[in-house]
């Protein structure tokens, strides 16, 4: 494990962690070495499940552990705003606590070429989904994903546990089994104990031939051997999840000793509800009591009896035809009872009406219950110590599930969203079949192709070169929601997503070593306080950005009138293109800012309205080109979907535009 040092100074500077909560966090964790695991784990879950710190308060200690920083790249609010939307849409593919707050750990910023490498692994995730029932997976990741129950440390064992002295007690107190058994001393020895008896001595000097036990144990023997069902008390609670673990190793083709571990589970709890009650014995004897007698009954029926036969009645009480019915049966009773019982034994007395020996059947059960005791105990150590031998594996399994749920959330989120690795470049930014996270489940989605910069000359294929097309800087003109804003929220999620090191929405994508994004929309207030506190946010955003940031700005002109707008527009555009930065500006009024700046225009272009009213138009922006507004188009659409005053109100706007051209 990587080895760094606590700086309790950094953590402070965490909102809402003061001395007193770090101290809590610290001896929670098991002092510093606890802590620092846990921080560079990441393990967010652990942190946040200590009262008083939040989830957010426990993913900030962590990035502030680790020196990352989102901010730097997230230049403005709206851009920390994409980016926690993306967080939500990663989150939202996961199935356990863990692989969500891992999300959270996502920040963008660092290396590029490092963010590719880490983008090129979360897309290979993709191939966990081949061959695989789908359902199925999540199913059981949901149910990986459920708490466990808690602890069985106190839940009340049927044992008797018999101490030799003081030794032996201090040793059973030392295990806690005092608190989960009756435990008791050679002078509270009686008849009326119910549960199985254990010895636990120091030295041994009890006579064991006296004693109703079932085992005689050191006192300083594992716990489990003394109470075996112990080895399951940190299991049972997660019996669940194990489960789960051990169906989903089962389909990826992974050996699993979960498998293995549930079969102990199961065979310990059968063991632990003992052997036959000893009135089912009896009912069981009475049962083969009837059979064997009705058996009896027709054979004596069969027999026709000589002269002879009644002399030896007369003598004996029996023939020897009646010898022979009597040795048939009582073998036939003894293989009854140990078929049914599992004991050899004669508990009958072989006369007609048979007759159970009730001594017999009473010693019998005695000594069932006895051996059994000792048999089923025995049977339990066994199963107790091969399931502590499987707990390390099974907890590591455990962990594979939760990891696994974070790769297959990749993989679905890679998938269900068509991510694609990215490529760096160096002096353009190239987008190709590129969309809107947000938009992909609607009617409008429409993957676009776009750049900025000077595309080699390698690439006309992919994008076309013109005159102006090298510009980093440009304006984007056209329709009415024909996707202006989108394609800007669309370069936003490509840029920040390729810093978090994942795939990005786009078919390719080439991208220069941007690391900060800047998306400004401004508020929209019209009089002279909102005039000044716009300029004051707008403007100083040229001054931060240089060849590694983008500014991508919504509809400027909304500021102010339009001459002044226009200048100002101007002027920030050409402050940006002076510093190498590259800048998407959303814009109405290109004519205008064009005669204060020579950055370049590009435009989307609606073509009418198709048979439902809704605007035909290719969202990818013709480079070079000045597309007009479609308000026409829009009052068309809006007055063929409203009726009575509504539309006619349409209809004479319609008309003034009409009567205009």
């Amino acid at each position: 494990m990587e080895e760094m040092i606590l700086d309790r100074s950094r953590l402070l500077s965490v909102r809402g962690i003061g001395k007193g909560r770090l101290s809590a966090i610290e001896r929670q964790l098991g002092g510093e070495a606890g802590f620092v695991k846990a921080l560079i784990e990441g393990n967010v879950s652990i942190i946040s499940s200590i009262e008083g710190i939040s989830q957010r308060m426990a993913v900030d200690l962590v990035l502030s552990f680790k020196g990352l920083d989102p901010g730097h790249v997230l230049g403005t609010e709206a851009s920390g705003q994409v980016y926690c939307s993306l967080i939500e849409l990663l989150r939202g593919h996961m199935h356990t606590e863990t692989s969500r707050n891992r999300a959270l750990l996502l920040v963008p910023g660092g290396d590029l070429k490092q963010k590719q490498k880490l983008a090129e692994e979360v897309f290979s995730c993709r191939s966990l989904l081949e061959g695989r029932d789908r359902a199925m997976v999540e199913e059981l990741l949901r149910a990986v994903s459920k708490k466990p129950g808690g602890k069985l440390s106190g839940r009340k064992e049927r044992y008797v546990i018999l101490v030799e002295d003081e030794e032996a007690y201090q040793g059973i107190r030392r295990k806690g089994l005092d608190s989960t058994c009756l435990v008791i001393t050679p002078d509270e020895l009686s008849s009326g104990l119910e549960g199985d008896m254990v010895y636990v001595y120091s030295r041994r000097e009890l006579d064991e031939e006296l004693l109703p036990i079932v085992e005689a144990v050191h006192h300083s023997s594992p716990d489990i051997e003394i109470v075996p069902e112990r080895s399951m008390q940190d299991l049972l609670p997660q019996l669940e999840r194990i489960r789960a673990v051990s169906g989903l190793r089962s389909l990826f083709g992974e050996k699993t000793s979960c498998a293995r571990a549930l079969e102990v589970m199961d065979e310990l709890s059968a063991i632990s509800q003992g052997p036959l009650e000893p009135d089912e014995v009896r009912g069981k004897v009475e049962e083969i009591r009837k059979e064997v007698e009705a058996s009896l009954k027709v054979a004596i029926s069969g027999l026709t009896l000589s002269g002879n036969d009644a002399l030896s009645i007369l003598s004996s009480g029996e023939t020897l035809q009646l010898r022979e019915i009597y040795r048939q049966h009582a073998r036939m009773s003894a293989d009854m009872v140990l078929r049914s019982l599992g004991v050899k034994k004669d508990l009958f007395r072989i006369r007609y009406p048979l007759e159970i020996e009730n001594e017999a059947l009473e010693d019998m059960i005695s000594s069932m219950t006895e051996k059994a005791a000792v048999a089923r105990f025995r049977r339990k150590v066994e199963l107790a110590r091969e399931l502590a031998a499987l707990r390390d594996e099974v907890m590591r399994e455990l962990v594979w599930a939760v990891d696994l749920d974070w790769n297959w959330g990749l993989g679905t989120f890679v998938e269900d969203l068509a991510l694609a690795p990215f490529q760096i470049c160096q002096g353009y930014l190239a987008l190709k079949g590129a969309a809107d996270l947000h938009l992909r489940d609607q009617r409008q989605y429409q993957k676009v192709d776009y750049h900025l910069g000077a595309v080699p000359s390698g690439m006309m294929e992919l994008f076309p070169r013109f005159d102006v097309s090298d510009s980093r800087t440009a304006m984007l003109t056209g329709a009415n929601s024909g996707g202006k804003t989108t394609l800007l929220m669309t370069i936003a999620q490509v840029l920040i997503m390729a810093r978090m090191g994942l795939p990005v929405p786009a078919e390719r994508a080439f991208l220069p070593d941007i690391d900060r994004v800047f998306i400004y929309r401004p508020k929209r207030r019209m009089d002279a306080g909102g005039l000044e506190e716009f300029l004051k946010e707008l403007l100083p955003l040229s001054l931060k950005a240089d060849e590694r940031s983008i500014v991508l700005a919504d509809e400027l002109e909304a500021m102010t009138e339009l001459e002044a707008a226009s200048r100002i527009i101007g002027v920030f555009l050409e402050e940006l293109s002076a510093r190498g930065a590259y800048s998407v500006v959303v814009t109405h009024m290109a004519d205008e800012i064009g005669k204060y700046t020579g950055c370049r225009v590009d435009g989307i272009e609606a073509r009418g309205l198709d048979e439902k009213h809704d605007l035909i138009v290719d969202r990818t922006p013709v480079i070079g080109l000045h597309a007009r507004s479609t308000p026409e188009l829009i009052l068309k659409k809006l007055h063929a979907r409203s009726r009575g005053e509504d539309k006619g109100i349409y209809e004479k706007v319609l008309k003034s535009f009409q009567n205009g051209g």
